[in-house]
């Protein structure tokens, strides 16, 4: 047992994260933006980094999920995409969101309506996404069930896709001098 008496400062420092030192992150997801504009939402980390693991100096590490805030605009989306190693759960704080639900293989995809309060829980292995057919912007909580999820995929084909596995292939290259 530890005889150092209880720091509260540090404590505070390593485990407290307040609004006001967060900002708006609209360009985590640019590259999806780019591909279609209806893309476009901001995050605002809170717990880890998130699958996408930007540098992000201002959280608090994760030890078993990651945690941050989504910022839907009306008219947007978040486009269907699967995590193979994780849940994702989405609890609307503001708004509403149209959640998407799709099959691997599938060609059908789901809504399910989600108001004030209202969470979704998707598991590993099932394609989701976010649509915001509302009047006003939404405002989520996002947790990812791991500290550092795989990055996601996307429906097969589809422009995401192609993007990410021409990322892949470049990073690859990267890392292998060629």
């Amino acid at each position: 047992m530890t005889t150092e008496k209880f720091n509260l400062p540090e404590f505070e420092k390593k485990y407290v994260a307040r609004l006001k030192d967060r900002t708006l992150d609209w360009n985590v997801l640019k590259f999806q933006e780019e591909i279609d504009p209806s893309y476009r939402r901001a995050q605002m980390r809170y717990i880890g980094r998130g699958a996408t693991a930007n540098n992000d100096a201002n959280v608090i590490q994760a030890e078993h999920f990651t945690l941050s805030t989504m910022v839907l605009p009306t008219g947007c989306q978040g486009p269907l995409h699967l995590h193979d190693d994780v849940e994702e759960v989405f609890f609307i704080i503001k708004g509403s969101i149209t959640a998407l639900i799709q099959e691997v293989g599938s060609d059908e995809v789901h809504e399910i309506v989600l108001n004030e309060r209202d969470c979704i829980s998707s598991p590993p292995g099932v394609y989701r996404g976010l649509r915001n057919d509302g009047d006003e912007e939404a405002l989520m909580l996002v947790m990812l069930g791991a500290v550092k999820p795989n990055l996601p995929t996307y429906p097969e084909g589809s422009a995401l896709e192609e993007l990410r596995i021409k990322r892949t292939k470049e990073r690859e290259a990267i890392i292998n001098g060629k």
